[in-house]
């Protein structure tokens, strides 16, 4: 008696699907791991300024190729993205058990993601509001990574009996499509809020206004992970509801990486700009000096608060005159001290060195003319 299989059951589509997943998930790790190994360098040995937030894009890669392998060995091992039909009990409970394991390093990938892109606003916060609310958001993702981690592994008590089939198992669990509808809604939102976040500075920073076209291009490119972010969230709700969870299982794990790959290249390709650019490698590596020959009150840019990461250089943004009430519409008002080198003395004269580092209270320079 023969037997009718749908087109994704028929022998060799499984095989084909599950290779086509491997296929993205390994060519998209790549590039990103490309896009991270340029942006260290750039920051390393070009900018000569690697911060907070190319360590935690590094810590972010890290958990991306620790993702990528628990996806291989799900497939190859647990036969990921195969009808429950064709699987045997084993390679059941084995693809739900290491299940988790990729949910936990998924979360803390979109998380570090969202961190680092947030360290780069700190170098470029020009008001304490500014600055709080990263901060603040910052806190925020940290404590509900802490949470999600913990709630993972312990949504059944015991544990085993996420991966029960018979029922024999006595047990309670959480509502667990209600918990895993909020954890990935919550990272939609904060795709949005970190997108928000830096509008009104942008609308407000003394620039013309195609440069600031060109930052507000620059800072939306996360709306591209975002949107990978929604796709995996309707990958969700079907598998919640699905007949056949383990056949279904394979596009929200696709997603997920196409997510996490394409977060770290748009957090990653704004930072590569010195690398390609010899006038910013060279405004970049001006406004990191330690300071100037002369001019006693003057002092240097701090180095953890310049980064380029746009068409123009940030070291022009800190640099400019900014009042808080017009970025924030508060009463506080403040100017950001302009670090500016000297005037150059007239080209027909000389000036030497020893009285250049005089008091600027001493007598006048003696200018001695030429011949």
């Amino acid at each position: 008696m023969a037997f009718w299989l749908a087109p994704m059951y028929a022998p060799g589509a499984e095989q084909s699907r599950q290779n086509a997943m491997l296929g993205i998930s390994i060519a998209l790790t790549v590039i990103a791991m490309i896009c991270v190994a340029m942006r260290i360098y750039t920051r390393a040995y070009i900018v000569r300024n690697i911060g907070l937030e190319d360590w935690t894009m590094m810590l972010a890669a890290t958990f991306t190729m620790i993702l990528l392998l628990q996806l291989i060995v799900s497939a190859k091992k647990f036969k990921m993205g195969f009808s429950g039909y064709a699987l045997t009990s084993e390679e059941m409970i084995g693809s739900v058990q290491l299940g988790l394991a990729i949910i936990v390093v998924y979360k803390m990938c979109v998380t570090l993601i969202k961190i680092s892109i947030l360290f780069i606003y700190l170098r470029i916060a020009v008001t304490k509001r500014f600055e709080r609310l990263c901060k603040g958001t910052i806190l925020l993702l940290m404590v509900w990574q802490m949470i999600v981690t913990i709630i993972v592994p312990a949504q059944c008590i015991p544990l085993r009996k996420v991966w029960d089939f018979t029922g024999e198992v006595k047990g309670k669990c959480i509502n667990v499509n209600a918990f895993y509808y909020t954890t990935s809604m919550f990272h939609i939102l904060m795709d949005l809020w970190i997108l928000a976040l830096p509008i009104q500075l942008v609308r407000s920073i003394p620039r013309p206004y195609k440069e600031k076209l060109g930052l507000i291009f620059v800072f939306g490119l996360g709306i591209l992970s975002t949107i990978a972010s929604i796709v995996r969230f309707s990958s969700l709700t079907r598998l919640s509801s699905s007949k056949d969870p383990f056949f279904d299982s394979l596009p929200i794990n696709t997603w997920s990486i196409v997510e996490v790959c394409i977060g770290i290249v748009c957090a990653s390709v704004p930072t590569l700009r010195p690398l390609f650019s010899q006038a910013q490698r060279n405004r970049t590596r001006e406004a990191l000096k330690i300071g100037y020959p002369s001019g006693r009150d003057l002092k240097p840019v701090p180095h953890n608060r310049i980064i380029s990461i746009s068409a123009f250089s940030m070291a022009d943004l800190k640099n400019s005159t900014v009042s808080e009430s017009t970025l924030t519409g508060g009463e506080e008002e403040y100017e950001l001290q302009q670090n500016r080198p000297p005037p150059v003395p007239p080209k027909d004269f000389n000036v030497r060195w020893s009285d250049r580092t005089k008091p600027l209270n001493s007598n006048p320079i003696s200018p001695i003319r030429k011949g």
